[in-house]
């Protein structure tokens, strides 16, 4: 890769104005209840088309345990299209057969492993509940005693579930009876709200858990999110939608890795986060917005969702989705399929996985004002308070694929974490210069920073984290 070099060094300077305060668990992540039950998920690319049976996630393995605590305090949402068909039966073992009108089956052991894991890796639970046939009456009326029981079950058993979704993705028709209208929604979250107001008034109730555009290209919704509003916005804490810039290659796109730098595909979460900030602000307004599930591609990312190529959009859609107070992102998954942060089977942490844990360390929950929010025509800015000590942080992302920029503090010292690979379809990453390993039992390396004075190099297709220890933020 030839690379020529930008204009002359742009000063990292913010206004010093609190722009923004995120929740403290910004970076967030989701276990599918697939992977704690077992059942249908994504097949991987080489074995075809489809899904195929996965065995339940190890959640007790020490390796997994101190990956995900290196990006504590966290939510852990255990969710996806498996929850809507899945039953909780607290006496059940493992591979007990579901009751009709279910596809999976969740036992008592398997929730108090998640409630065990979550407390481990300092996350809280975020949950929903099961939509399908067998959790409604002859009439299509649904029913909450599996719903019910979870809730009770966590409660005596110290599962900590602070927030819970009706079910997932309530506008598309997946889990859900045919024909099923918003009138039949409004019918049913009114049951659940009653439910959870009686038994779990402490739990915060998140949705409408709407997809974004380019899952609804594929599977027009059955229902609006204006809908699923109108009906439920009175109950709800919490705005939450799922955001995926496009669907992988499983579900039919044509778009390739040559996307992953262009200023279209980037600005597809700016796009879909206004649209349902107005939506937001007409029936929710003030309240923080989740994003349940965002990454790469819907249908388990692309081949290229696990590489080094997909961290200037990871880390934008970070800067970008931090912009609002109480906001927090889920990344899909933790550990399954292309998308997830570690790959599942060999528990070895994947690009985006470490620029979670550097944002998490550096970037804390005050969003700051930058002067200026670009460096160039393809450098992005982000700009928050120091996570844990002193000092300003700024998240600055290259897209550019051939050139490179110069930035520097304005008293020219600076503390730099600079994450690049070899290629851009790498696996693995390095932080300057030197290749992430983990230990054995998962214990991450010294994240050291480089320790600088003087116009600092940002290289093509790069995210460099710059901290300045001596800049100083206003009160809000």
């Amino acid at each position: 890769m030839t690379t020529s070099a930008a204009s002359s060094p742009h000063v990292l300077e913010t206004t010093g104005q609190v722009i923004a305060t995120t929740d403290e668990r910004f970076v967030s992540y989701n276990v599918e209840m697939v992977e704690v039950t077992g059942g249908e998920f994504w097949k991987p690319y080489d074995a075809g088309k489809g899904k195929v049976l996965h065995a339940p996630i190890d959640l007790a393995a020490e390796r997994l345990r101190n990956l995900a605590s290196a990006l504590g305090p966290s939510y852990v949402r255990v969710s996806g299209s498996w929850a809507n068909w899945t039953y909780f039966d607290p006496d059940a073992t493992a591979g007990t057969t579901a009751p009709r009108g279910f596809d999976g089956l969740l036992t008592g052991e398997q929730w108090i492993g998640v409630g065990e894991f979550a407390r481990a890796v300092d996350a809280l639970v975020v949950t929903s509940f099961p939509s399908s046939r067998g959790a409604r009456d002859a009439g299509g009326v649904w029913r909450d005693d599996s719903a019910s029981t979870l809730i009770r079950f966590s409660q005596s058993h110290d599962v900590p579930v602070v927030a819970a979704e009706f079910f997932n993705e309530a506008s598309l028709p997946i889990g859900v009876p045919k024909g099923y209208a918003a009138s039949e929604y409004e019918r049913d979250f009114a049951i659940f709200a009653e439910v959870m107001r009686e038994i779990a008034p402490e739990i915060d109730l998140v949705g409408p858990g709407s997809t974004s555009e380019a899952i609804s290209a594929a599977l027009p919704p059955t229902i609006t999110p204006e809908e699923l509003l109108a009906a439920s916005a009175q109950n709800l804490n919490v705005f939450s939608y799922h955001f995926y810039p496009k669907l992988s290659e499983r579900c039919g796109s044509t778009e390739g890795p040559e996307v992953a730098f262009s200023a279209e595909f980037l600005g597809r979460v700016d796009t879909t986060k206004a649209n349902y900030e107005r939506l937001r602000d007409r029936h929710l307004p003030g309240a923080p917005m989740w994003v349940t599930e965002i990454a790469q591609a819907g249908c388990g990312g692309d081949r290229w969702a696990s590489t080094y190529r997909d961290v200037v959009r990871f880390v934008h859609n970070l800067g970008r989705l931090a912009v609002g107070d109480g906001n927090v992102m889920f990344h899909n998954t933790l550990a399954a399929s292309d998308y997830g942060l570690i790959d599942g089977d060999t528990l070895v942490p994947r690009p985006n996985y470490w620029a979670a844990v550097l944002w998490k360390r550096l970037m804390g929950r005050h969003v700051l004002s930058p002067k200026t929010t670009a460096a160039g025509d393809d450098v992005t800015i982000f700009a928050h308070d120091h996570a844990t000590a002193a000092g300003t942080s700024f998240a600055v992302v290259n897209a550019s694929t051939s050139t490179h920029c110069e930035v520097v503090t304005p008293s020219g010292d600076a503390l730099v974490y600079r994450l690049d690979a070899s290629d851009l379809d790498a696996r693995d990453v390095s932080l300057n210069g030197a290749l992430l390993r983990v230990e054995e039992d998962g214990t991450l390396p010294p994240l050291d920073a480089l320790e600088t004075r003087g116009p600092i190099t940002v290289p093509p297709a790069a995210v460099v984290f710059v901290v300045d220890p001596a800049a100083a933020i206003s009160a809000r």
